[in-house]
């Protein structure tokens, strides 16, 4: 027979398990973005000053000038497409705030978790902020969604 206490400290460390997981999956994830963010804004400025530099050297092929201002406007675009900045924004936030959470939860020392609150009480204000935080990251994604897009998965 399980005893209560032995249950509650299940539930526990599944919803603190879940926490820490969620802060490493978002740990994990937020640097692709980061990366192709500033891959994409050196390619845009380093393409886009070679391009004049080229045009000055006369015996340079006109196709060969034209690429890097091509290139640097494909870098641009897909920036603002994939919204590469956005996204290792709003992870980066979210990733801090689950850490943040579960400092809270595990010291007990904020209105929604004090020590004098009960147990239970305490797990159940973790485990729903903990989904907040990750449903608010699931919303501003949807909402970084062309609005073609957001019709068509509703």
């Amino acid at each position: 027979m399980v005893r209560p206490e032995q249950d509650f400290s299940e539930r526990k460390q599944i919803a603190i398990d879940d926490c820490q997981g969620l802060v490493e999956w978002y740990e994990r994830n937020k640097r692709t973005p980061r990366i192709l963010f500033y891959l994409s804004q050196v390619s845009t400025i380093v393409l886009g000053a070679l391009t004049p530099v080229l045009i000055l050297w006369s015996e340079v092929p006109k196709p060969v000038q034209a690429l890097p201002a091509a290139l640097a406007s494909v870098a641009a675009s897909l920036n603002a497409v994939f919204r590469w900045r956005e996204n290792w924004a709003v992870r980066a936030y979210t990733s801090e705030a689950l850490k943040r959470e579960l400092v809270k939860f595990k010291s007990r020392a904020t209105e929604e978790y004090y020590a004098s609150l009960d147990d239970q009480k305490a797990l159940s204000n973790f485990v729903n902020r903990i989904e907040q935080l990750s449903m608010n990251e699931v919303s501003e994604w949807r909402n970084l969604q062309p609005q073609d897009q957001k019709t068509r998965t509703t």
